[in-house]
């Protein structure tokens, strides 16, 4: 690699101990200096014009002329050739580049030639292994799948291509044979050639090797490499050479951009989601958990990932058999892929929320669960607003019972005693007022009043009961006790009936409410019971309570009177001035009441009843707890 114009290549010819010479595409000897011509036994002068090929020995030609065909083309060669001497033939070793010129293209070639070692030419044996080291470093070298490269440090801070192997020129997308002999700036782009120069300079002066990482727009696309150059000294010290090794990192690099990115977008979506992302490890049962799980419920995250069971334990008791048990169960005895369920959660301020939790399961080819992807979503507020719309449907649905109640009311129990008292009205006008017709009217008239007036008191009453469901705080209400009370303030009636009251309600039991409702429920069962009794049997009535799975305590109120006719009455049995026993006195407004304040108490009432036999009362009430749930 030589450019006859500059100062480098002018001064190889004056202080070159080896043999140099320049030959032209021809193979013409254009320039060479003394010491060639002493291995050539021919004067200096004379081998200008002369063909190298003609001051070989017979038969050369064939070996050399190929040879420098490829070292015109770019290539750096080696080869031996027999040249005539004083003493018979000599061996010379002849190392063959190309004259590049300005632009890069080549104009001839340089070579250099000497005399091989008198031993080595005494033992073919020792050349042979020579050229085939020379060999096998070459062929190391192109194999490897890191870019190598070695270069010549030349004055003023140029460095000049000597050796690129295979994998350097796939990276560059330029031939070995065009790098060759090239300075760096030919071949390696900015920005990264500023760099490389600043990192060559460093190696070159503190004669250490020197690793960077650079990213370099090739023709063959952006190739990002850890360099590593190292230094090759003289016997004086001073830096002749650096030998470099790329180690190409475009691939992992364009890998962990694409997991930055990845996991950029998996942080914003978190982020904007508002559920607890989750995976469950099977194998370990652990849980590793996103942001969501501090930021809707506030358990902060101390170990990540954290053992299955700690989740578990945060499921609402009553939930725990049909969400945990019920989600090991998907995940072990079936081979099915999706889970859901809603249920309640406890927050780390010991509240509790709705969630609706949803996950995938990942099942081996053999259909054995290895990991589930999950999230849970606080419904809460969703939760409390379907539950304030179906209040305010009950509400409405009340509204209308109650507007057919109040017709009915108009229509017979109104509209009765007031024609009545009309009709009475107009014949005390008519008769002598001294007459016994006056005075029957008169109390006749006075009856019909008295009605309207109780049945005007009824609706009142009715009022007054909505008005007071819409507004009251309830309160912890201890229920035997007022089942007692209510029996007390019957006691006589209940007495002189022969009746009996078992109250087996237990006294801790406590559910939320008002005092005065649960006082009408018990005074108007009991009351109703007493009022309908069999006559041929002694009246019995058992009150007791029984608590349910579901969180619901139901109270039970049974007695053995004469009942009724269930499937002909149907659901009339709590209308309001429904009465289903003409023989018996009454208003048919107490089951109207136990049912409006069972509701107004968040219960709700069923009966069951049989001619001859009794009625039973089921009265369900949510029992209380420490969550803020809607009901």
């Amino acid at each position: 690699m030589l450019h006859l114009a500059n100062e480098s290549g002018s001064a190889l010819f004056e202080q070159s101990a080896e043999a140099v010479f320049v030959l032209d595409h021809a193979g013409i000897v254009r320039r060479a200096n003394g010491r060639l011509a002493e291995l050539l036994s021919r004067p200096v002068e004379g081998l200008p014009g002369t063909p190298l090929l003609a001051c070989l020995s017979p038969g050369e030609a064939a070996t050399l002329e190929p040879v420098l065909a490829r070292a015109a083309a770019g290539e750096m060669v080696r080869v031996v050739v027999r040249v005539p001497g004083p003493d018979g033939p000599r061996e010379l070793r002849l190392r063959l580049g190309p004259v590049l010129t300005d632009t890069g293209g080549s104009n001839g070639v340089w070579g250099t030639a000497r005399v091989l070692n008198t031993d080595l030419l005494k033992d073919d044996g020792a050349l042979m292994d020579l050229v085939e080291r020379e060999k096998q470093l070459s062929l190391f070298f192109n194999s490897i799948s890191d870019s190598t490269f070695a270069l010549d440090v030349e004055r003023g801070g140029r460095y000049r291509f000597t050796f690129a192997n295979k994998a350097f020129e796939k990276t560059a997308g330029v031939p070995v044979a065009q790098i060759i002999g090239r300075y760096v700036d030919q071949i390696i782009p900015e920005p990264s050639l500023h760099l490389a120069l600043e990192k060559y300079q460093e190696a070159v002066t503190t004669k250490q090797y020197v690793t960077w990482q650079e990213t370099s727009q090739y023709p063959t696309g952006e190739v990002t490499g850890e360099v590593c150059v190292t230094p090759i000294c003289d016997a004086a010290g001073n830096c002749r050479q650096l030998v470099g090794i790329v180690h190409d990192l475009t691939t992992e690099k364009r890998i962990e951009e694409d997991l930055r990115r990845s996991n950029e977008r998996f942080s914003y979506a978190l982020k904007a989601t508002t559920d607890a992302i989750y995976e469950w490890t099977v194998a370990t049962d652990m849980l590793y958990w996103g942001e969501g799980l501090d930021e809707l419920f506030g358990h902060s995250i101390t170990e990540n990932p954290a053992p299955f069971q700690d989740w578990a334990v945060y499921v609402h008791p009553a939930d725990q058999p049909r969400v945990v048990e019920g989600l090991r169960r998907k995940m072990f005895e079936t081979k099915e892929a999706y889970w859901q369920e809603e249920y309640r959660f406890r927050r780390a301020d010991g509240t509790w929320a709705y969630v609706f939790d949803r996950g995938y399961l990942l099942r081996d080819e053999a259909g054995q669960p290895v990991r589930m992807i999950g999230a849970m979503q606080d419904i809460t507020k969703r939760q409390q607003a379907a539950a304030e719309q179906r209040r305010l449907t009950e509400r409405l649905t009340r509204q209308n019972a109650d507007l057919q109640q109040f017709t009915y009311i108009v229509s017979h129990n109104l509209r009765a005693p007031l024609a009545n008292a009309l009709g009475f009205t107009q014949l005390l006008g008519q008769v002598d007022k001294q007459s016994e017709v006056f005075d029957t009217s008169l109390d006749n008239l006075h009856t019909s009043l008295r009605q309207l007036d109780q049945v005007l008191t009824d609706v009142n009453d009715i009022l007054a009961l909505r008005d007071e469901q819409d507004g009251y705080q309830p309160e912890p209400v201890a229920v035997a006790e007022v089942c007692r009370q209510a029996a007390e303030g019957l006691g006589e009636t209940l007495r002189a009936a022969g009746g009996q009251l078992d109250n087996r309600l237990p006294l801790d039991l406590h559910l939320q409410g008002r005092r005065a409702y649960f006082h009408s429920i018990f005074h108007n069962l009991i009351s109703n019971a007493v009022k309908y009794r069999a006559d041929e049997r002694p009246l019995r009535i058992i009150i007791a309570a029984t608590t349910s799975v579901a969180g619901y305590v139901d109270i039970e109120v049974v007695d053995n009177g004469t009942g009724f006719d269930q499937a002909r009455i149907g659901d009339d049995i709590f209308q309001l001035y429904r009465r289903f026993h003409p023989g018996k006195s009454g208003r048919g407004i107490g089951l109207y009441l136990v049912k409006a304040h069972t509701e107004a108490l968040g219960g709700r009432v069923v009966v069951r009843s049989q001619l001859g036999v009794g009625t039973h009362f089921t009265l369900s009430f949510l029992l209380p707890t420490d969550e803020n749930l809607p009901d």
